[in-house]
């Protein structure tokens, strides 16, 4: 019974480093690009609902939300502002005039790549310290564990 005692209190241990870990690290971004954005008049997840409609053209704000897994208040409150902004404009779904289509405005277009930008510049400050192989195999087993918590949410 005490092997198994050692064997749980380590797998305790592990969930909680690994879930500070992850806070630490999605906060640190979330700190970066605000600080980056600031002066575009960002905040929270617009950068993210940027991107996304870069990507996906026409995308609606409940495809934005499911794909995103951000509450649909938090992406119509962002998208109003980006509206605002002049980065993203709407236009009436013809196949469901209940829908709104959002694509990104010529402003919109040129700020995609500086966020992409700033994204990477993240990215390469917080794996600086890792070598290749390192960076290879997080990469991987992060996307190991998406895959599996996209099959548990399923």
């Amino acid at each position: 019974m005490e092997g198994k005692a050692k064997t749980t209190a380590r797998q305790d241990e592990f969930v909680r480093e690994f879930g500070r870990a992850l806070t630490c690290l999605q906060r640190s971004r979330s700190k970066f690009m605000g600080e980056c954005l600031r002066d575009y008049g960002f905040s929270g997840a617009m950068y993210m609902i940027l991107l996304h409609v870069s990507r996906h053209p026409g995308a609606s704000q409940d495809s934005i939300a499911n794909h995103m897994y951000i509450n649909k208040c938090n992406v119509a409150r962002h998208t109003k502002k980006l509206e605002l902004l002049g980065y993203l404009h709407r236009e009436t779904n013809q196949a469901d005039r209940r829908q709104n289509s959002l694509y990104l405005t010529e402003k919109g277009s040129q700020l995609a790549p500086v966020i992409r930008g700033y994204l990477g510049q993240w990215g390469k400050e917080m794996t600086a310290d890792l070598q290749e192989d390192e960076r290879a195999t997080l990469l991987s087993l992060l996307v190991k564990m998406t895959g599996q918590s996209h099959q548990a949410g399923k």
